[in-house]
């Protein structure tokens, strides 16, 4: 687990890195109270992206969504990794029977491109499941057949 937690701590630093740099060399530093969420499938999946541009290019986004709603099947052209910072989080990839389990607060994950999935935070979480997922190319999202 502390493997886990030292590369999910690396990704973010990543990210966060690349944001500094854009700002000159400068710090970044957001207080969770400012960071601001969009939803992007409303009532179900708010997403706020703190480092790098999520619609040009390489970007770390922290995403929320409510205990017991779910996206669609999905998938997205480019793999990214993932951390789980609370509740209980489901991610299940269509015949992977190993992504079939329930990430606690620092788990880490990570999903292929191009594989099919369902990103959804567990009916018996006790809070709203945020992760925040850093990938180095635009989001996109196509709904599986």
């Amino acid at each position: 687990m502390r493997r886990s937690l030292l590369a999910a701590a690396g990704l973010a630093m990543t990210a966060f890195s690349t944001q500094a740099m854009a700002n000159d060399d400068k710090g970044v530093f957001l207080l969770s109270a400012d960071v601001e969420f969009q939803d992007i499938i409303p009532g179900t999946v708010a997403f706020a992206t703190v480092a790098g541009d999520r619609e040009k290019g390489a970007h770390g986004t922290f995403v929320r969504i409510p205990p017991g709603q779910a996206t669609p099947m999905h998938t997205h052209d480019a793999a990214y990794h993932a951390v789980v910072i609370d509740g209980n989080f489901e991610n299940p990839i269509d015949g992977d029977e190993a992504s079939n389990v329930t990430l606690t607060k620092g788990s880490y994950y990570y999903v292929p491109a191009g594989a099919a999935h369902v990103t959804r935070c567990a009916d018996d979480s006790p809070v709203d499941c945020l992760t925040y997922f850093y990938q180095d190319v635009p989001f996109d999202f196509a709904i599986s057949e």
